[in-house]
Formats: C-alpha cells, sequence, structure tokens
C-alpha cells in the first residue's frame, strides 16, 4: 500500500534521517583509534589477584577511561565510546549473562547506602580468602571481582557534584579485586546516570562479575535503577513508614528485597517494628512466579512462568551495616534468587527486556540533542519563546507548534 505525503510514518522516518543526516558522518582518526584500541587492550587484561601490581593498575586506569567516555557529550568521545563498545561486545564471552550479576541498591539520602555496599562489598571478597567459612551452597557461585558504581546527585545550579560516597569505602576501595567508581547523575532524573548501564557492560567486560549500582537518595518515583539490575534492593530507615506507606504503589512496589537498616543499639526495636509493617504491606504486592519464591521443583510443573497463578512475596530482611548483622541472609537471598532466575530463563528474559529499554532511551535523548543543535530549529524556537514568554500561547501549545515546524518541513522537502 502507498503511503500518503504526509503519513505520520514517513514524516517520523524522514525526520530522523534528515536529523542525523544533516551533518556529515565523522570518522576516528588515527590517533583516537589507537587509543580505543590500546583502552581494549588493557580492559581485556585479566587484572585478578594473581596478576602483578601494574597489570592490575593498566586495567583499572583503562576501565576508569573507558567510563569517562562513555559518560561524555562530545561528538569525537562519542564516537571513540561506540567503538570502544562494539570492539568489547565482540570479544566479549557469551556467558556474561550467566557468570556475572548486578545488584541495584536505592534508598532515601542517609539510609546508610554506601556504607552498606562497603560492608556488603567486604563479605563477598572474603569468601575465596576465608577458606574456613562453611560456604554450603554459595560455592555455586562466588564471584572474585566486584565493582560498585555510586550514582552522586549533581547541582541544578552550578552542574558540579561532590562524589563523595568513595569516602565511605576506605575499606572496599583499598581490595584489590574491587573497583569502585563515583559518577555524578549530570541531571538525570531516576536515580541513576544517563549512561550507567554501559559503565556496567564496562565492568563486565573487564572481569567484574559482581558489580553492584548505588543510586543517589531517591523518592517514590525513582525507578529506572529496576532497568539497569538483576535484583533491586530498596534500603529502609528504621520508622521509616507504617503499612499505609508499603502499600503504596511505586519504588517499593518495583524492589524485590526490602531491608531495614540500622537494626542496631537503640534503634533495633524500631527497626523490627517498621519491618514487621513493611511484611504486611508486601502481602499486596505480589509478584509472578518467574520472579522466585518457589522452589524449582514447584515452578517447573507450571508451563510458563507467565501464565502461572501462583506468585511470590517480596522478601522483608533485617540488617546492620555498622555491625554486619543480616548480611549473610541477604547474600543467601541474593544467591537464592540467582539461581532461580537463571534456571527458569527470567534473568535471561529481563536483560533482554532491558536492552531494548536503553536503546529507546538512547534513541530519544540523540533525538532532542540533535533537534536542540539544529540551526533552522533555533530560529522557530526564537520567536516561539517570544510568544511563550508574553503569554501568547501555553508551553503545551508551544511544543506542537515546534514538532510541526520540524515535521512540517521535512514534509515540503519531500
Amino acid at each position: 500500500m502507498m503511503l500518503s505525503k504526509g503519513h505520520p510514518i514517513r514524516t517520523y522516518n524522514s525526520f530522523c534521517i534528515r536529523l542525523f543526516s544533516c551533518k556529515p558522518a565523522i570518522s576516528l582518526t588515527f590517533e583516537q583509534q589507537n587509543k580505543v584500541n590500546s583502552i581494549v587492550a588493557d580492559i581485556r587484561s585479566s587484572g585478578n589477584e594473581n596478576s602483578n601490581d601494574d597489570a592490575r593498575m593498566r586495567q583499572r586506569i583503562a576501565l576508569s577511561k573507558a567510563i569517562t567516555l562513555v559518560e561524555s557529550k562530545s561528538p569525537s568521545k562519542r564516537m571513540m565510546a561506540d567503538s570502544l563498545l562494539d570492539q568489547l561486545r565482540m570479544s566479549a564471552n557469551k556467558q556474561n549473562s550467566a557468570t556475572s550479576f548486578r545488584l541495584g541498591i536505592a534508598g532515601p539520602p542517609g539510609v546508610g547506602k554506601s556504607t552498606l555496599c562497603d560492608a556488603f562489598g567486604q563479605y563477598i571478597l572474603n569468601f575465596i580468602d576465608d577458606d574456613t567459612s562453611a560456604k554450603g551452597d554459595n560455592q555455586e557461585f562466588i564471584p572474585d571481582k566486584l565493582a560498585v558504581l555510586c550514582i552522586d546527585p549533581s547541582s541544578h545550579v552550578t552542574g558540579g557534584s561532590i562524589l563523595g560516597d568513595k569516602t565511605r569505602m576506605s575499606n572496599l576501595s583499598y581490595h584489590p579485586r574491587a573497583y569502585v567508581r563515583p559518577s555524578p547523575s549530570s541531571g538525570t532524573l531516576g536515580g541513576i546516570g544517563a549512561y550507567t548501564f554501559d559503565a556496567v557492560s564496562l565492568c563486565e567486560s573487564a572481569g567484574y562479575n559482581f558489580t553492584i549500582v548505588e543510586t543517589v537518595g531517591v523518592g517514590q518515583s525513582e525507578i529506572e535503577l529496576a532497568e539497569c539490575c538483576d535484583l533491586f534492593v530498596l534500603l529502609l530507615a528504621p520508622g521509616g513508614g507504617d503499612e499505609l506507606q508499603g502499600s503504596k504503589k511505586g519504588i517499593v512496589e518495583v524492589a524485590d528485597v526490602l531491608v531495614v537498616n540500622k537494626a542496631d543499639e537503640d534503634l533495633e526495636t524500631l527497626a523490627r517494628k517498621t519491618a514487621n509493617e513493611y511484611k504486611k504491606a508486601a502481602e499486596l504486592l505480589r509478584k509472578p512466579v518467574g520472579w522466585w519464591g518457589r522452589s524449582l521443583d514447584q515452578s517447573s510443573e507450571c508451563e510458563s512462568h507467565h501464565t502461572c497463578n501462583q506468585s511470590a512475596v517480596p522478601r522483608v530482611l533485617l540488617l546492620s551495616a555498622k555491625t554486619g548483622a543480616g548480611i549473610p541472609e541477604l547474600f543467601d537471598t541474593i544467591i537464592s534468587y540467582r539461581k532461580y532466575a537463571q534456571k527458569s530463563g527470567y534473568l535471561l528474559e529481563k536483560r533482554q527486556k532491558q536492552n531494548r529499554y536503553w536503546m529507546w532511551k538512547y534513541l530519544k535523548e540523540r533525538l532532542l540533542e540533535t533537534t536542540e543543535q539544529d540551526e533552522r530549529i533555533k530560529k522557530k524556537l526564537i520567536e516561539i519563546e517570544c510568544d511563550l514568554d508574553n503569554r501568547l500561547i501555553a508551553p503545551r501549545s508551544a511544543a506542537n507548534m515546534l514538532w510541526a515546524s520540524v515535521v512540517g518541513d521535512v514534509n515540503r522537502r519531500d
């Protein structure tokens, strides 16, 4: 069937083609390509505890440079980042999804996220060092390298960021098999940075098979971390809500595990009360059986975890990052989830959905940035903003006029 001249699909496709082809294609210089190749080679190096100090340091520096590239907004640096990611993707082990795990930790400001990351990271890495510990079923997955990506809020006034989360992880930062990287949110809403997903992939390419993503202090609606991790842990403070608060939609509904922190000293009684309140509310937050909660034998009776009528209740745990109480239970919970999610295929399906989510997110950002840089649109924008300032049009009408000027020009060109 022929498409009419003003068909919306043709208009949108023509707009995208014109928008991205208005400038000549940028190619990497010989020097830039050599720099990318050098970073890739250093990231591919082992960098494990058996390696010498120079090899580990080269890999750390290369990984830091790679994350800086993917976070850059410079067109040339973005081209280098694309080449870097493509090379690492082509050479990546196809079993990455089976040998790595991504843990997301979110919570309000001051709840103890950084302190938990430091204590939890040391606990995981000490499994290999401690030969006398009874590991039990945990022998199936004991991470030998761990990365922590801390997202620090950026100022809406100056655009700067303190990047101080690493100061609360002084012990973990010096561990030879740990990598701690603070990054600014750069004004991105949702609790994480715009390119945190790429940073996680880079850490996995460097052999870090357990990555923790710590968000900025979040509220009820900042749930994008769920699109960047395998297991979403929501950290709560004692007295941080009652049963009604736990029943509200938003971040509590998305979280896979609810953890009440600071269950020590004078706050232990209050922490237990808070945990009990959330356990009651969790009964209303049932997730499909593909999530977890059932034994593997029981879940195999269902033809699909999408159609099974059974459901699981999110776990609610008590923990003290200060004393270490509850950390082994949290690790056991993660191991149980990972074992089930892998065998049921839920983990692979979840990562496939996340890849599609970030594809569309990157496309939207690229469309917006390219539109803002278009000289013709800038001229029209001045007129529309003038009418907007004089209250001649509403913001919604101004947006419609701006979009009409973009697609209208495409129709005239066609």
